[in-house]
């Protein structure tokens, strides 16, 4: 269920630029817009009803079944958008991995296996084909008819989900998710979908606003800026920065880590937000990636600017309250020289991160010293020559690019002439001559790639990592 959020996550993450750009013409052209225009807006059903469920088919079946299971994906979804009366961003999302994983069955069984050499490629085309025109006729005929009735009781029930008063109390789930590093699986792979479907009927949705607020965030890290003194202070304000205006969720992460009763506080603050985002009745027209405060703003309607931006003051201030008294004692905290470089590679990116799972046992101990609990287990690297070094996280798109990047830093620094990627499990290529990966990955990863070379670590925020790192790669 667990990878199967990821994938969820990854499909809407990777086609994010055409849902902000939605936002964006909702915003200027739409119904809360600042100029309407009937002609301009006219943009958006299309891309709704059409361009992005066959976008996103198309990438989930990629994911799971390579370019053929995408274009098998895509073509069947494109038969589910002309029957159906709503936009089938949901049906998109089970139809594309469920073709890709068919079509990956079929290479693997089938097409493999057949007989007599130089007809693999004609037999195994036609046989896709045929299952691509399969898929289109059932979706075209029958799914998408289903799914329209289906969508309409799920629309009818956000409804009543946006308006009730249990809404705010998503929070207490929502926000440890978060500080666990699931941010994107619960924004993109569970609140995204159910904010597109509401966005589509009433042009703008809270749905948007429960993950990305940065209101909880906020008032954790003025609370360690004012309990805190020297370099650790300095640490606490720079993230509070780039947490509240870059949108970087992930700097504060470390913070709650240490201290695991400031929870509390998180889930206050993000029940305060939600509470005040229902009261005043706002939402975006789109996803905010990352979650930053002038992102946010840019894409609210024009006459909930003002009251987001409240809203997300007043569950910084509850967050902040709540802090302040659990915070009687603060141990040792990032400082700006161990953070900035993390900081300035997070501006860099356009993706907020993501790292693995942290259990109650290891957070514990990670809370106990952030620091020092970062060490390397630099098995089996020995010997050979390192040409190509890839950075592997569960979904490819947040941690992993944020430790390829930092560790392809320091190897310029160093004149040492390998190149760094980022990669998903799913995605790690046979020529990689070095897997970087989190420690609790590293099982994982050994069963998709075996005999490899791996660099197990504990964290990828920590610079003295990737210093050893170069180190050893000397």
């Amino acid at each position: 269920m667990r990878r199967f959020a990821q994938l969820l996550s990854a499909m809407v993450y990777q086609n994010i630029i055409i849902i902000i750009a939605v936002g964006v013409i909702r915003v200027i052209f739409g119904d809360y817009g600042w100029w309407y225009n009937e002609t301009i807006i006219q943009i958006v059903n299309p891309v709704y009803h059409t361009i992005l469920p066959v976008l996103i088919g198309f990438t989930g079946g990629k994911l799971i079944g390579g370019q053929k299971g995408g274009a098998t994906a895509a073509i069947a979804i494109f038969g589910l958008t002309l029957s159906s009366t709503v936009p089938a961003i949901l049906g998109a999302m089970i139809i594309g991995p469920i073709s890709g994983w068919i079509i990956k069955k079929i290479d693997q069984h089938i097409i493999k296996r057949l007989p007599g050499a130089g007809y693999e490629l004609l037999i195994g085309n036609i046989i896709i084909a045929l299952i691509a025109f399969l898929f289109t006729l059932i979706c075209y005929l029958y799914i998408g008819k289903i799914f329209s009735a289906g969508t309409d009781i799920i629309l009818q029930w956000l409804g009543s989900i946006a308006s009730s008063s249990l809404l705010p109390l998503v929070a207490i789930f929502v926000e440890p998710a978060k500080v666990l590093f699931f941010n994107n699986v619960v924004n993109f792979g569970i609140l995204a979908p159910l904010g597109i479907h509401q966005v589509n009927e009433l042009g703008k949705s809270i749905f948007f606003l429960i993950e990305s607020n940065p209101g909880p965030g906020l008032g954790i890290l003025l609370a360690y800026w004012l309990k805190t003194k020297g370099e650790q202070r300095k640490g606490a304000k720079l993230a509070t920065f780039v947490h509240f205006f870059g949108g970087i969720h992930e700097v504060y992460f470390p913070y709650v880590l240490k201290k695991p009763r400031l929870i509390i506080a998180v889930m206050i603050g993000g029940m305060v937000g939600v509470y005040c985002f229902q009261q005043f009745q706002v939402g975006l027209v789109a996803i905010s990636s990352p979650g930053s405060a002038l992102l946010l703003t840019a894409l609210s309607p024009r006459a909930d600017m003002l009251l987001i931006l409240l809203s997300i003051l007043l569950s910084g201030a509850a967050s902040f309250l709540i802090s302040i008294v659990l915070l009687n004692r603060v141990a040792e905290t990032p400082t700006v020289n161990d953070t900035k470089e993390t900081i300035n590679t997070f501006y860099r990116l356009t993706e907020s991160g993501r790292l693995p799972r942290v259990n109650e046992r290891n957070t514990a101990h990670f809370a106990e010293n952030v620091q020092n609990e970062i060490e390397l287990d630099t098995k089996m690297l020995k010997g050979g020559t390192i040409r190509s070094i890839y950075f592997v996280c569960e979904a490819g798109i947040g941690s992993s690019a944020m430790g390829g990047a930092m560790l392809r830093k320091k190897l310029q620094q160093a004149n040492l002439p390998i190149t760094v990627e980022n990669a998903s499990i799913n995605d790690i290529p046979e020529d990689a001559d070095l897997i970087v990966c989190h420690e609790r990955l590293l099982p994982t990863i050994e069963h998709h790639v075996p005999n490899k070379i791996y660099y197990p670590l504990k964290s990828f925020t920590d610079m003295k990592v990737y210093d050893q790192l170069v180190q050893e790669l000397r």
